[in-house]
């Protein structure tokens, strides 16, 4: 095909892109009140803390931006109280009441009266080491315990009693960094379930806009599967599908509209045909007729073409079976015929120069102009190849009747026009008398 130019086209539908984003967040925050409402229970069940109530928003499968944006600013507002009130709670459970500390233990009778001065500093000792440790490890727990898995709080408890109760320095000091490290690997779990759970809920949620066969298949598997990471890309690959589907219909209706305010002969029913079955030739009509360019013969249209499966579009120059660029010059087929489609034809030198003027006249200046007012109505095209000019004849169109007028995209049989400076006319009679001569 000569002077063919592909794209990549891209359409963002504003309102649906801010629902689909409000969604997302929503999704989020629904995560994260059902993670700190099992927080809160296990801190209840554990230490008998006071109740937190945590709320779930949720919101009508149809809901528009302004009840979205309203539920998504309650949810967080429900979220920051609930944190608030399980870093209050966490701070009374780990705190040391006073007077909980066991006192030293009493010397023993039977001891000697070294031993009796030195243990008054040993025990002395102890308590300040024991002291400090369980200092550092309340507030490690405030810090971190409302992060950490909610089974593990039990475990965290035993562990600050026996630091209470530690007997030695030493003991103190192995009981702290043991709760150090629990504390830790429990934060890294609940943090990673935390992100497991957002990335499957936005996921599910991204589901919502894939086509019903892909959102079945891919909704069952990311529930099920135990890291759903490997399934975002399918996920957005189904996505894409389903806007690519959606989308055709605002492209082909966003070209309609540019190639007929440059007067190409561009039909009602173009949209519906282009969408529907992804490829219509436009003739050049009244664009070429305007051309300040000498002699832009008539015949000679566009083939768009836009991809089913995927944002794909292709403009080709093209010209009718019946159309030379020789403007009228008989190409010497028997019978005054010219030759259509799959017939071998050798183009003269002044079709040549005709057909590559025509070329360079839509290539320079009518297409940078399409291609602009196409991104001004909101669709951007990337160029992905490129056919320049001169390189190939104009291909002839598809066996089909040439659009006549804007009526042809109307999916009605067109009439085949005569081209101008062609023979005259042959009376009606003509076509009968060769039917019996055959």
């Amino acid at each position: 095909m000569s002077n063919t130019t592909a794209y990549r086209w891209s359409y963002v539908d504003v309102e649906a892109e801010r629902l689909r984003q409000l969604r997302a967040q929503l999704a989020q925050e629904t995560t994260r009140s059902r993670d700190l409402r099992g927080q809160a229970k296990a801190l209840r069940r554990v230490h008998r803390t006071a109740r937190i109530d945590v709320s779930v928003v949720t919101v009508p499968s149809r809901a528009d931006a302004a009840e979205l944006a309203e539920a998504l600013e309650s949810a967080r507002r429900i979220n920051e109280r609930a944190e608030s009130e399980l870093s209050r709670a966490a701070a009374g459970v780990w705190s040391v009441p006073p007077g909980r500390s066991d006192p030293p233990a009493a010397p023993r009778a039977a001891v000697r009266d070294t031993v009796r001065v030195e243990e008054p500093a040993r025990e002395d000792r102890s308590a300040r080491v024991r002291a400090a440790a369980l200092v550092e490890a309340e507030a490690l727990l405030n810090r971190d315990g409302p992060a950490c898995e909610p089974a593990d709080l039990p475990v965290f408890a035993h562990r600050l009693e026996a630091l209470r109760r530690a007997e030695s320095p030493e003991a103190a000091r192995t009981l702290l960094a043991d709760l150090g490290v629990l504390v830790h690997r429990s934060v890294s779990r609940e943090r990673a379930a935390a992100r497991t759970a957002a990335l499957r809920a936005g996921l599910l949620d991204r589901l919502e806009d894939a086509e019903p066969e892909d959102r079945q298949r891919l909704a069952a598997a990311v529930a099920e599967a135990p890291d759903p990471s490997i399934l975002q890309r399918e996920v957005e690959r189904a996505v894409g599908r389903a806007d690519a589907s959606r989308h055709r219909s605002v492209v082909a209706v966003r070209l309609m509209e540019v190639l007929r305010e440059r007067d190409y002969a561009v039909g009602d029913g173009f949209a519906d045909l282009l969408a529907g079955e992804g490829s219509v030739v436009v003739p050049f009509g009244a664009a070429a007729e305007a051309s300040a360019e000498a002699a832009v013969p008539d015949g000679y249209g566009l083939r768009i073409t836009l991809a089913a499966d995927r944002p794909g579009l292709s403009a080709t120059m093209v010209r009718a079976p019946e159309a030379g660029a020789d403007d009228g010059i008989d190409d010497g087929t028997e019978d005054g015929r010219t030759s259509g489609p799959g017939e071998d034809r050798t183009a003269g030198p002044g079709e040549e120069e005709t057909d590559s003027r025509v070329q360079r006249w839509f290539c320079d200046g009518q297409l940078p102009e399409i291609e602009n007012a196409i991104r001004e109505q909101g669709v951007d095209l990337d160029r992905t190849s490129v056919l320049p000019p001169g390189v190939v004849p104009t291909a002839v169109a598809p066996d089909a009747p040439w659009p006549e007028t804007g009526r042809a995209h109307d999916d009605r049989p067109q009439p085949r026009r005569r081209r101008k400076n062609s023979s005259p006319a042959r009376p009606a009679a003509y076509g009968q008398e060769r039917q019996r001569e055959r």
